[in-house]
């Protein structure tokens, strides 16, 4: 016996390390390990890795250059496995082997899930079929089953192997193929139920396994536009006349320098979007003085500003007079013609905030043009000049009679939160209800289950089906042999009886006649026996010596 637990210890010790060990090399992170799961797709690390293998990625200590190793891809919105080419500082620079270009995110230490542990052919495709709900339920339901009932078998197949080693020792006594017992009837319809509701328990148990490894909503990108433009304009005053009848120049009409001195130019700036926004900026105009011959001079009308909200309009004066005399004086000097001079009026727009809940950090800057000519100045269309942004954008130009517009449209990716769901045989179940009926459902069950162990529990029932119950694994049954021709020696309780049974490694023959249940050891020729009558009894309050024979008569 003691070299029978010794054995059973170290077999559990055994198991116990085996499981230790699979769950810390080989746990996923979704049930708390740090064993990733990734299924490649795609070409770019082949000729090594082909769509649908299998790559376990594990936590490092320290990543090197040549390793192989995943990342989240914040641009792809999916798991990367490429190879590490080179570290600048925190950020390590990834690219696939099949790939003749580098991967345009570098991610940092953090972002990084693991390097390659192991390293399975098309075991992803297995992978993704048994990840499937109805495959994933099945194979739990066969796991609970088997939990449930293949645990019983080693226990019989023990008492076959004690039952054939004893059977030369009774002698007289021959053995039977079937139990005596009764009412196995009930026994078997409770053992059905239960095993229902264990099932029951298992599926629910598997279905919120899935529903509560799926996150409740998905994100799936969206594109929100915007736009930026600045209105242009120009307006003075001059003597009413011939040329002005007025006196009021708008934008649009011709400026002759012989009888406007003085120039006032509004600039009108705006930014549109149809998702929620915050915008805060700042503008700066400057002019721009530049000739044909390369020369140039800045000078600023307004400087920096801050402004809020989605708009702002400032104007700005310009002098003519002093552009002309400062044009004379450097084409005295050079001897340049004073023709051949542009003016530029270029706001610098800066403006920094949110769109759709995505961070803006945006630069404009178009410009409205004047040709100055001998006698007059010319406007141009607006244009853009230059432009950067950190979300994509185009730049366009346009002009009308009666304005001078430049916009420069562009647009992020707006991340929109959906309720996820699962789909099965075409019918489609959000997560969250599928998460609420995988918890009702467990409940219910397993308050079925308590319910028929109480009700069954409550039942009376026959002291020998107790017995049974608990020393089942010792009782062979037999039918009456010969006499034995000496008197047996009677136990007080089945418990004593038992207990010289598992002493002397025998076994405890049962048979039952004229309403009596004997039970007997023969122990080297010396045979103690237990007998009892049917009696109703609930389990509570079963005792092994309820109602023995010379009592009951």
């Amino acid at each position: 016996m003691k070299r029978i637990g010794l054995r059973s210890s170290l077999y559990t010790a055994a198991f116990v390390l085996v499981v230790v060990l699979a769950w810390w090399y080989f746990a996923p992170t979704s049930l708390g390990g740090s064993t990733r799961y990734v299924v490649t797709n795609g070409v770019s690390m082949e000729p090594r890795f082909h769509t649908g293998d299998l790559a376990i990625v594990r936590p490092a200590s320290q990543y090197r250059v040549g390793d192989i190793a995943a990342y989240w891809s914040t641009l792809l919105h999916t798991v990367v496995l490429h190879r590490i080419i080179a570290i600048h500082g925190t950020r390590y620079v990834f690219k696939g082997d099949n790939n003749d270009f580098i991967d345009p995110i570098d991610p940092t230490r953090a972002e990084l899930l693991g390097k390659l542990w192991l390293h399975v052919p098309r075991a992803g495709q297995w992978l993704n079929f048994v990840h499937t709900p109805v495959v994933a339920t099945v194979i739990c339901a066969l796991l609970g089953t088997f939990l449930l009932f293949g645990l019983g078998k080693p226990g019989r197949r023990r008492k076959r192997r004690r039952k054939g080693a004893s059977g030369s020792h009774l002698q007289g006594i021959p053995l039977v193929n079937k139990s005596p017992d009764r009412g196995t009837g009930p026994r078997t319809r409770f053992g059905a139920f239960l095993t229902a509701s264990a099932l029951a328990v298992a599926a629910f148990v598997v279905l919120g396994a899935i529903a509560f490894a799926r996150p409740t909503t998905t994100v799936t990108p969206a594109t929100t536009t915007y736009v930026q433009q600045i209105t242009f304009g120009y307006r003075a005053r001059a003597r009413a006349g011939a040329v002005y009848p007025t006196g009021a120049i708008r934008t649009g009409d011709p400026i002759f320098l012989s009888l406007v001195h003085q120039l006032a130019i509004p600039v009108h700036y705006t930014f549109t979007s149809g998702a929620g926004h915050n915008i805060l900026g700042t503008e700066e105009i400057v002019l721009q003085l530049t000739s044909q011959s390369g020369w140039g001079r800045t000078m600023v009308l307004t400087p920096p500003t801050r402004f809020t909200g989605d708009s702002t309009s400032t104007v700005v004066p310009l002098d003519l007079g002093r552009l002309e005399s400062l044009v004379g004086k450097v084409a005295g000097v050079t001897g340049m013609p004073t023709s051949g001079y542009t003016i530029a009026i270029e706001p610098k727009i800066h403006i920094s905030g949110a769109v759709g809940g995505q961070p803006l950090n945006l630069n404009f800057d178009p410009a409205m043009n004047f040709e100055v000519e001998p006698l007059q100045l010319v406007p141009e269309s607006a244009s853009t000049t230059s432009g950067s942004s950190t979300a994509s954008s185009a730049a366009g130009a346009g002009s009308s009679p009666s304005a001078l517009t430049a916009t420069q449209p562009g647009r992020v990716g707006t991340p929109i939160s959906t309720p996820a769901s699962i789909t099965f045989l075409g019918v489609s179940v959000n997560v969250s209800a599928l998460r609420w009926i995988s918890l009702l459902g467990l409940v219910m069950s397993a308050i079925a289950a308590l319910l028929l162990y109480l009700r069954k529990r409550g039942e009376p029932f026959e002291e020998s089906v107790r017995i049974q119950s608990q020393y089942g694994h010792l009782i062979v049954p037999v039918v009456t042999g010969e006499d034995l021709g000496w008197p047996p020696v009677d136990v007080p309780n089945i418990k004593a009886l038992a207990r010289l049974a598992e002493s002397g490694q025998r076994l405890i023959l049962h048979s039952r006649s004229d309403d009596v249940d004997t039970y007997m050891v023969n122990d080297e020729g010396t045979v103690y026996r237990y007998q009892v009558r049917p009696s109703k009894v609930v389990w509570g309050e079963w005792s092994e010596n309820t109602t023995p024979v010379k009592a009951a008569a």
